[in-house]
């Protein structure tokens, strides 16, 4: 499924249920006796447009979730089946997200105190900071359960992915976080995939044994003894390839792999500061070689971001401070201060559109928003739940029990 086409199936649903809800509000009101004549005629437009949009949403729903069977089927052949208590934990989970967004709102509230006395004022930001507090403390436990394996965030999206091919002696520095929003949750790896997600959804094999994996690139397992046929056909159904350079023979077995079977502008490889040995290791075999201090220029944990044209040149991009809009934008306080991947997200977006890309202009607004995820999400679940809970309010009315 395209991206275009993925935003209309988004948009088709996402009218529809409006509709449907809409229809239900107005029918409540008919039985309420509330304006009946005009919520009656609104009732049957919102429920004949959620009826007209019903067909649509399902037959994109299917097709999206059949354009991925096959990557489905190579991710998932491995994958243990999912036990129901993880379901408790993805409530806990939303559960967190709405403490920790509530509780950063209140305390921004009392902050600004508008309108409130000093008593009322205090009791806010108190209560802020005890439900942030807790909310932090249950996502500390909880995101790493309720993280989303490849066969689902395939299933979800419906575009072809983004492989992520690094060591896994690498995924600690990408583990990491990074100063961004007031309160910074989520770590490098996550602001990655979050930016890469403008192209597709962000699969990796996850390290063997490891007993949660790490949050960013959604994760499958592969066995030890039998990888390389599915790394394989993976590079041919992925749209990207993004290879971090790093030490160890699997490692050089997909380098070699990716630039043996694979077109040049399918693969972008990420130089870690300071390891300018790995120049060697990639230019085994390419016509025009990287010089060690090109693949390590950057100020960052990735130094520099490669590319290639259509001869398997190499071009160079080192991921420095970006200046711009965004850097006026951080001194008027509209944004939060930039962190090294969002300028990793733009160092990509500018290799992209070098090759011949056409990279969506979200990829570093993506990266920049995914320091402040946790708050999103957080508001997000409030609206959610507050809508149908309106509706349910209203119901009880009308069946007398409120």
């Amino acid at each position: 499924m395209s991206s275009r086409l993925r935003i209309l199936a988004r948009w088709i649903t996402a009218t529809a249920v409006a509709a449907a809800y809409v229809a239900l509000h107005l029918l409540v009101n008919v039985g309420t006796g509330v304006d009946v004549e005009a919520s009656r005629a609104g009732s049957l437009w919102c429920g004949a447009i959620a009826l007209a949009l019903l067909g649509p949403a399902l037959w994109l729903r299917h097709r999206r979730r059949s354009g991925v069977a096959e990557l489905v089927g190579l991710v998932d052949r491995f994958g243990a089946r999912q036990p129901r208590w993880r379901r408790a934990v993805r409530i806990a989970n939303g559960a967190g997200y709405l403490l920790f967004g509530g509780g950063t709102a209140a305390v921004g509230a009392s902050e600004r105190g508008e309108g409130m006395s000093l008593t009322v004022s205090l009791g806010v930001l108190v209560g802020g900071v005890a439900a942030g507090a807790a909310g932090l403390l249950i996502l500390r436990r909880t995101r790493p359960l309720a993280a989303r394996g490849a066969a689902q965030a395939l299933l979800r999206d419906g575009r072809r992915p983004v492989l992520y091919l690094r060591s896994f002696d690498d995924d600690a520095t990408a583990a990491r976080v990074d100063d961004g929003a007031e309160i910074n949750l989520h770590s490098r790896e996550e602001q990655f995939a979050a930016a890469l997600g403008a192209v597709g959804p962000v699969i990796a094999v996850g390290r063997p044994g490891e007993p949660l994996p790490l949050l960013g690139a959604a994760r499958f397992y592969l066995p030890l003894d039998d990888w390389q046929g599915t790394v394989r056909r993976l590079m041919d159904l992925s749209q990207l390839i993004v290879l971090r350079l790093g030490k160890g023979e699997g490692l050089r077995w997909e380098i070699g792999e990716a630039r043996a079977t694979q077109p040049p502008g399918k693969l972008v490889l990420l130089a870690p500061r300071g390891l300018s040995e790995l120049a060697d290791q990639l230019n085994e075999g390419l016509p025009t070689p990287v010089l060690p201090r090109e693949a390590v220029t950057g100020e960052h944990w990735i130094g520099a971001v490669i590319a290639f044209d259509g001869h398997w040149t190499p071009r160079v991009f080192p991921v420095t401070e970006r200046k711009g809009p965004w850097a006026w934008m951080e001194r008027v306080g509209l944004s939060t201060p930039q962190t090294p991947t969002v300028h990793l997200a733009h160092a990509i977006r500018t290799a992209l559109a070098a090759t011949g890309w056409r990279p969506r202009r979200t990829m570093t607004w993506r990266a920049q928003l995914a320091t402040s995820k946790a708050d999103l999400t957080g508001i997000g679940l409030a609206v959610a739940l507050t809508l149908p809970g309106w509706l349910g309010y209203r119901v009880l009315q009308l069946a007398g029990l409120w």
